[in-house]
């Protein structure tokens, strides 16, 4: 977990199965990788922010209330998608350098 970590915040190079993976979402597309981030990021923090909401701050569960959370965290998702694409692309550049 230590190593993992360090890789991911001090930037040492990516192993050989990170670059593999990398190579193979990319091979996806960009518009692919935003949209399942998006997905995933989306459904997390709607379900998450539902029942936060309905047992820590006596909300009731609405149809509504759903809706205004995913207008808002889908777009969210999907930005930070473009985001973790253009930066798991700087690094897998500097990976390839780096060898």
């Amino acid at each position: 977990m230590g190593n993992k970590l360090k890789q991911l915040f001090i930037g040492e190079p990516w192993t050989r199965k990170q670059v593999a993976d990398w190579e193979r979402a990319k091979g996806k597309g960009r518009a692919q990788y935003a949209i399942r981030v998006m997905l995933w990021w989306g459904t997390i923090m709607v379900v998450v922010s539902s029942l936060t909401g309905h047992f820590l701050g006596s909300q009731t569960f609405s149809l509504g209330s759903l809706l205004v959370r995913a207008v808002i965290n889908y777009p969210i998702g999907f930005l930070l998608g473009l985001y973790l694409w253009s930066y798991n692309e700087n690094r897998y550049r500097e990976s390839l350098k780096a060898k």
